[in-house]
């Protein structure tokens, strides 16, 4: 199992990060947080390719949702949105909130589980402007990756330290 860990860990965490970012429901930050925290336990990991990676992996899956969303949002919206209580009054709100603070939700949504699922597919639905979406998403991208896989990292090194004198 570490072998396979070792071998293909970061880009099962990247895959898990990029389709977690267009909206599949997989645990994509538990998977890097525990690839953090053996990265740092066994070195069989690169922490640095893994943080990498999973940046790349966030944009990707970001920018995928998002076009998915402006190709698919609308059409999707107007055909089944009154199923789901979204009237047109309720629409235009949204978009109004979206138009005014879209820029603050894709960022903070990346650090908030279920949003992060949503942010990119309703910021294409919405029409955000890509300049605007592009840059809210690849710098929360970089920054949540950095500070959970670095976090997980650290702690893992912490934990190897304190738990060899025990072990010895």
């Amino acid at each position: 199992m570490v072998q396979f860990i070792s071998t293909h860990g970061v880009w099962l965490v990247a895959a898990f990060i990029a389709l977690e970012s267009v909206g599949v429901p997989l645990p994509a930050e538990a998977a890097l947080i525990a690839a953090g925290f053996f990265a740092a336990r066994t070195h069989e990991i690169n922490i640095w390719e893994l943080v990498a990676a999973g940046c790349f992996a966030a944009m990707l899956g970001e920018v995928a949702g998002y076009w998915i969303g402006r190709r698919l949002g609308q059409p999707l919206l107007a055909r089944y949105g009154a199923r789901l209580g979204l009237t047109d009054r309720r629409l235009r709100i949204s978009r109004g909130l979206f138009v005014r603070y879209g820029t603050r939700f894709v960022f903070i949504a990346r650090f908030l589980p279920f949003f992060r699922n949503i942010a990119a597919v309703l910021a294409g639905t919405h029409a955000m402007a890509p300049a605007a979406f592009y840059l809210a998403s690849c710098s929360a991208a970089v920054v949540w990756t950095m500070c959970y896989g670095l976090a997980a990292y650290w702690f893992g090194e912490a934990f190897a330290h304190m738990a060899s004198p025990v072990a010895a």
